[in-house]
């Protein structure tokens, strides 16, 4: 059975909001990847990561804005499990590279800044993804609903 024609448009736009929220979600997760090594180590004894809390942010206020705009929460928690995805697979690539670290006990010794970013991001990036799902949610229950006019 074919769809009525007006529901064909809000098919569009669902699949538009997918479509964007994987293209999004591949590109904060790629870029939060990136950055979330960022350091500042004033003093020698600690570690600053606002790299990783800057990823955390991009991908947090990434994911708010895209519920807002398409109106869905759902695509906004696609955003953020798509973000989750690529920089658990970018952490997962063969070889030693500036992309992730890999957890051991050594590692933690020699570099405990860089292990604490790359926990937060790994760790932190679905507690962000989660809470801001339920932030969208709760706005998208509240919005008031349009009330057709008769003529």
């Amino acid at each position: 059975m074919r769809p009525s024609v007006s529901r064909r448009p809000a098919s569009r736009r669902r699949t538009g909001a997918l479509v964007g929220a994987v293209v999004l979600g591949v590109g904060v997760g790629l870029l939060g990847t990136v950055l979330h090594l960022q350091l500042w180590a004033p003093t020698g004894t600690w570690t600053l990561p606002w790299g990783a809390a800057l990823a955390l942010v991009l991908v947090g206020s990434t994911q708010l804005w895209w519920s807002r705009r398409v109106a869905w929460p759902v695509a906004g928690g696609l955003l953020g499990a798509v973000a989750f995805t690529a920089a658990w697979a970018l952490q997962l690539l063969p070889g030693h590279d500036d992309l992730g670290l890999p957890w051991h006990a050594r590692l933690l010794e020699v570099l405990p800044g860089a292990m604490l970013a790359s926990g937060l991001w790994l760790l932190g990036l679905p507690l962000v993804v989660v809470s801001v799902l339920v932030v969208a949610g709760r706005e998208h229950r509240r919005r008031p609903r349009a009330v057709p006019v008769a003529e």
